[in-house]
């Protein structure tokens, strides 16, 4: 005797935008703003049962649906300073909103500016005097750091890994269901 069962799917996506913007006076000129690009402007987790998603989950409180990178690259006509952020819905005080009352999380895994490694502080990490994140966190405005303090340059290329995470009583689902999350990415030169 065969028994089918019937399998509840999820299904999630990332909906991301990317806006380049200068804080320049209104009479400078056009030559001081950047150009960004983002690798996907969509990023699709697929349709996956709850049994697929849970079973190799460390922790059986809440689920990830894996990792995925996208890369950001700003390119400015002038060295400028540049700072990047994230414009989403706060889950809360570390991660963006995913379907609901989920969330997604931001981390930068490595930056270049003009081909050089560096390294990407918020900017109340100084005046907090708290430790460097290698998470984009709602309100932060990261830049590129070097020895010498905030970094100038003309190409910026930052590969970011995003995970979402839900709680294990969300994934019990009645039908197909979709989560999403979206935000917008900025890119600043000053």
């Amino acid at each position: 005797m065969i028994t089918m069962k019937s399998l509840r799917r999820m299904g999630a996506t990332f909906g991301m935008a990317l806006a380049a913007m200068a804080a320049t006076p209104a009479h400078a000129q056009a030559s001081g703003r950047c150009d960004a690009q983002l690798s996907e402007s969509l990023v699709d987790y697929g349709r996956m049962t709850r049994a697929q998603l849970l079973e190799r989950q460390p922790d059986p409180a809440r689920a990830s649906l894996g990792k995925r990178l996208v890369t950001l690259t700003a390119v400015c006509a002038e060295r400028s300073a540049m700072a990047l952020s994230f414009q989403g819905a706060a889950a809360d005080d570390t991660g963006f909103r995913f379907a609901g009352n989920e969330r997604f999380t931001l981390r930068i895994v490595q930056a270049q500016l003009d081909g050089r490694p560096v390294r990407l502080a918020a900017s109340h990490a100084d005046a907090t005097g708290s430790a460097p994140s290698s998470f984009l966190r709602p309100g932060d405005r990261m830049s590129p750091m070097d020895g010498a303090g905030l970094a100038q340059g003309q190409r910026l290329t930052v590969q970011l890994e995003i995970e979402p995470f839900v709680r294990a009583a969300a994934t019990r689902v009645a039908a197909e269901s979709t989560w999403e999350g979206a935000g917008r990415f900025e890119v600043l030169s000053r």
